[in-house]
């Protein structure tokens, strides 16, 4: 990782996002929350009526022209579809102010992907973020590629921060984020489902069997981060000895709960890695 960096020190360098769907409108609304002024914020955008609706929810200007939304720009969020990010550097690279940040939160494709594509020595900060960040809970792990700095990855950071937590890893790392909290909403929601079932099976209207599970998933989750125990302690303070808690927890772990969640993210790490493979070169 670079030590060196032309990115402007600015504290709102001008941003252009490439993709105004569901993940390039929750960072435009991170960077807004963030400080970043209307003014500095461009977006590449082809669909008209989303364009629109970003325009009219912001205040910011879009561009059906990647070229023309990059051009200047000190920072470019690429959050096109994976599949869609060669042809996007293909426009992004001719309108490259050298120096500028590449920030992406397209899924499975290493920094060394936009580095090949890209002047020499642009800064790539690699994104894996989660849905949740569109309600700003989100989880993000952000890894620099070889030619990205400290204060690169703090820019990304500072843009990132109002979707939830942020964190540093290595690129390396990045397969075992996704598997733990790039798909863990999945898991969330499938588990939800299960306990639903079960409350339904048990005599209790579908709705509300939801409602509870779902609360008390996201109760559990914020006496977990705000009491600083490890998981292990929560769990044996609610599970006493011949109650109903250490029955369920005792039924679960022989029915081989421990197993199906390893099962489950070595898959999900396993098809990061793959997809890297495919859509990379």
């Amino acid at each position: 990782m670079s030590e060196e960096t032309t990115t402007s020190t600015t504290e709102t360098p001008r941003v252009a996002v490439i993709g105004g769907g569901v993940m390039g409108g929750t960072i435009i609304t991170a960077i807004r929350v963030a400080g970043w002024p209307v003014e500095g914020i461009t977006v590449a955008e082809k669909d008209r009526d989303r364009a629109g609706a970003l325009e009219e929810a912001h205040g910011i200007r879009t561009s059906q022209s990647i070229a023309e939304a990059v051009d200047g720009a000190e920072v470019i969020v690429i959050a096109v579809k994976p599949q869609d990010a060669d042809a996007a550097l293909a426009q992004i690279a001719p309108a490259y102010k050298p120096g500028a940040l590449v920030v992406t939160v397209a899924a499975g494709l290493p920094t060394s992907f936009y580095e090949r594509r890209l002047p020499e020595g642009a800064p790539v900060v690699r994104c894996m973020p989660n849905t949740p960040a569109i309600v700003a809970r989100g989880a993000t792990a952000i890894a620099a590629g070889s030619h990205a700095s400290t204060q690169h990855l703090g820019i990304t950071e500072s843009m990132l921060r109002a979707t939830g937590l942020v964190v540093t890893v290595a690129e390396d790392d990045l397969d075992a984020v996704t598997a733990v909290s790039g798909s863990g909403p999945a898991y969330f929601y499938a588990v939800v489902e299960a306990l639903t079932e079960a409350g339904v099976a048990h005599g209790l209207d579908r709705t509300l069997a939801t409602q509870l599970a779902a609360q008390t998933f996201v109760g559990a989750a914020q006496l977990l981060m705000e009491s600083g125990d490890a998981p292990q302690t929560l769990r044996r303070r609610v599970s006493s000895p011949g109650g109903t808690t250490i029955a369920a927890l005792n039924a679960m772990e022989h029915a081989g709960l421990q197993g199906v969640v390893s099962a489950g993210a070595n898959a999900a790490a396993a098809r990061s890695k793959e997809l890297a493979q495919e859509l990379g070169d």
